[in-house]
């Protein structure tokens, strides 16, 4: 289903709309209020991260465009009931509209679309927050019935264990791997393509890929244990 408001029109993306995304994509991450300790607006392999993201069957990617031009995008996530959320709901993880093209409906385009995808996908609730946090936006989703639930609060890692225990031994934070580098990984020692078709569960990927990592070390272990002769027992 396509949403048009005037001369914009959203809907959802395709695999061969990622590239057109990409630019809109930079702007917004430019734009974010979290600025360079999270945020790089160029970053290596942005590509193969966004594929990644979009292959997730939660994932939820809206475009919007004006005259065959990627203009706004929306990116969201359908997420089940939890621990801690007793019902389904769409997490809005970023509406975005280029500068030029703002204050055209773009906005409301993308958030109608992402709306219909919510109510597609069972959501009660959809949460988002301001991606760039200008009050222009603020006001934007005000209008649209988006009320205050909670807020965010940031601390760096080593900071926060120097103030809880200032005695203790630094600890540094290890950089996880992507999750797109993962499971190519795996793919590629089975032969398969390096990306997955749209629709493989991800996450059940790279649980049977830890899975057969600590068999091999069990094994390995095995191996290399040294037999119960060559060990001395003291009888008294």
């Amino acid at each position: 289903m396509t949403v048009s408001f005037a001369t914009v029109r959203a809907r959802l993306a395709a695999v061969e709309d990622l590239p057109s995304v990409l630019p809109v994509l930079r702007s917004a991450r430019e734009d974010s209020p979290l600025g360079p300790q999270f945020v790089a607006p160029e970053v290596a392999g942005l590509d193969s991260h966004l594929a990644a993201w979009f292959e997730m069957p939660e994932s939820r990617l809206v475009l919007a465009e004006s005259d065959g031009v990627t203009v706004g995008v929306a990116l969201m996530q359908c997420l089940p009931p939890g621990l801690l959320c007793d019902v389904a709901y769409a997490r809005i993880e970023a509406v975005y509209v280029d500068a030029a093209h703002r204050r055209r409906g773009v906005g409301r385009a993308l958030l109608h679309q992402g709306a219909i995808e919510a109510a597609r996908c069972g959501a009660e609730r959809i949460v988002t927050s301001p991606l760039t946090g200008a009050r222009s936006e603020q006001r934007f989703l005000a209008g649209l019935g988006f009320l205050p639930a909670g807020a965010r609060r940031v601390a760096e890692t080593a900071s926060l264990l120097r103030r809880i225990d200032p005695a203790a031994t630094p600890v540094r934070a290890r950089r996880p791997r992507g999750l797109e580098e993962l499971i190519a990984r795996r793919r590629r020692s089975r032969g398969l393509p390096e990306t997955p078709a749209r629709g493989v569960d991800l996450g059940a990927l790279v649980e049977r890929s830890q899975a057969e990592s600590r068999s091999r070390q069990v094994s390995r272990a095995v191996q290399t244990r040294r037999p119960d002769s060559s060990s001395s027992t003291a009888i008294s």
